[in-house]
């Protein structure tokens, strides 16, 4: 009994280390919009021929560095809506937990430190989006 919790012990050090070093450098990299700026984006999930489903993305800067995301459906059906703080990623109203846009909102975050003018295709475990800033 002892061997197999020894090796444990270890493993349970080293995963606690690492979900750190993640906590630190999300909040590292999230971005930081100004209070009361909002971005919008057409983000189109792609097939391999066309378009699967269009979204409409809102970031808006919060205060303290905080950043609300709401992804909604053409209808204005919320999809996901989440605030990103530096100590992670927080609900945000009723809209069901969707780990797809919360994976596509985190790859996202290199995009919005600088502004860009053309789509920009995001691929996360085999599937696309392309993601279009809408001038405002």
């Amino acid at each position: 009994m002892n061997k197999r919790s020894g090796g444990l012990k270890p493993l349970l050090c080293a995963l606690l280390l690492s979900s750190c070093v993640a906590v630190s450098d999300f909040a590292s990299n999230r971005p930081n919009l100004p209070q009361g700026e909002t971005r919008w984006f057409q983000v189109e999930e792609l097939d391999t021929d066309s378009v699967v489903q269009t979204s409409v993305l809102a970031v808006q800067g919060m205060n303290n560095g905080n950043s609300r995301w709401i992804l909604s459906d053409p209808f204005g059906v919320p999809q996901a809506r989440m605030i990103v703080t530096e100590h992670g990623w927080q609900k945000d109203g009723f809209a069901p937990p969707n780990r797809t846009a919360k994976q596509l909102f985190v790859q996202m975050f290199p995009i919005l430190q600088n502004p860009f003018r053309q789509p920009e295709l995001i691929e996360i475990k085999g599937k696309k989006w392309r993601v279009s800033p809408i001038a405002q």
